[in-house]
């Protein structure tokens, strides 16, 4: 039986700077980090259950040019205050805070050293990952299941 998401790959360019940007400023852990023979040093971070095994590209070229190749959504509180905190720091933010139209709520985006884009959405209840009764607010999406 599937019970969860057990883990997620990410290929990075710089272990070092990923492990700092995900625990400093994400709310991430370090779990472990290991070396493979042959293959290089790698690691685990996580969120709450789920984890980011981290992995280096030998060719940056293979890492997303537009940052949505493995878009990544994070869910917050006080999307405001989390915006000025990251901003604070430098973080880079690639989409203001803005209503969602396909969820309650409101959503940003952040990038992170890689360059994959982050998104941040703060629900708005009862809308959530469990909740099935969400209708469109809006005119241009339309539910159909």
């Amino acid at each position: 039986m599937i019970v969860s998401f057990s883990h997620i790959n990410r290929q990075v360019r710089d272990l070092d700077e990923t492990i700092e940007f995900y625990t400093k400023y994400l709310g991430f852990y370090l779990l472990r980090r290991y070396r493979r023979a042959g293959r290089g040093e790698a690691a685990y971070i996580g969120l709450g259950d789920l984890l980011f095994e981290l992995g280096v590209v030998e060719d940056p070229a293979q890492l997303p040019r537009d940052g949505m190749d493995g878009r990544l959504g994070l869910a917050v509180t006080d999307l405001d205050g989390v915006l000025a905190e990251l901003r604070r720091n430098g973080v880079e933010v690639v989409e203001e805070a803005r209503e969602m139209t396909t969820a309650w709520g409101r959503q940003a985006a952040i990038k992170d050293p890689n360059g994959y884009v982050i998104a941040l959405r703060e629900w708005s209840p009862p809308d959530g990952p469990h909740f099935a009764g969400w209708q469109p607010r809006h005119t241009s999406v339309d539910r159909i299941a």
